[in-house]
């Protein structure tokens, strides 16, 4: 009678489990919503500024070029490290706790590499302040959003996460805790998706340049300039 009494109790507390994790997967999805729309409507009025704003460096100056390729490397280095963590991940995020790869080292190397990404396209404009601005703004909405997911990781996979969370941090990769096995199971739609949602970061070459021109052709009139 103890053991099935004991039985009933292990399986209400499990089915009570699951709800508030499915629970959190429903608040998170919510997040992840708010996120992409803050990310756009953030996107959109720095737009809409930076035709009143321009590089306090000449354009044909060093500074101003070295800034604009730097940027443009920056971008290409973010698609590729997208990619590479969705190796690692290979449709086990979820479901598993990925503590492989970039994941060893860093606990969310996908919102670095798109601070990358956001950072090369603020570089686009030539100034250092509005590309570290654009970043700043970028690490604020991520900084939440993986508040939000850590409380689900933290239900779902318990002491196992809680011991990952003190070895490894939160952003910034520490490279001396790489570890990786020798085989890795690809998930190729994952990493396609993964591209082509990184692609566009490539649009800020052609639209900061479209910016400029207009700048240069009087039809917009500057009224800030940033080294």
């Amino acid at each position: 009678m103890d053991q099935i009494s004991a039985h009933y109790l292990d399986s209400s507390a499990n089915r009570i489990e699951d709800k508030i994790i499915d629970s959190r997967w429903e608040h998170l999805a919510r997040a992840q919503v708010r996120r992409r729309h803050a990310l756009g409507w953030l996107a959109a009025m720095a737009m809409c500024s930076l035709l009143w704003i321009d590089s306090a460096w000449p354009e044909a100056s060093i500074q101003n070029q070295g800034l604009e390729w730097l940027g443009l490397a920056l971008i290409f280095l973010a698609v590729l490290g997208r990619a590479a963590c969705m190796l690692y991940v290979g449709g086990r995020k979820g479901s598993d706790l990925v503590a492989d790869g970039p994941y060893s080292i860093s606990r969310n190397p996908l919102y670095v590499f798109s601070m990358l990404a956001v950072l090369g396209i603020g570089l686009q404009t030539g100034s250092l302040t509005i590309g570290l601005g654009f970043t700043a703004v970028a690490y604020l909405i991520f900084r939440w959003i993986v508040r939000e997911e850590e409380i689900l990781l933290s239900l779902a996979f318990g002491k196992d996460f809680d011991a990952y969370c003190k070895t490894v941090p939160r952003f910034f990769p520490r490279f001396s805790l790489w570890q990786s096995p020798q085989r890795v199971i690809v998930d190729l739609p994952g990493i396609w998706r993964t591209v082509r949602d990184a692609l566009p970061y490539f649009l800020a070459v052609p639209v900061f340049e479209l910016i400029e021109a207009a700048q240069r052709a009087g039809w917009v009139h500057v009224y800030v300039s940033l080294f």
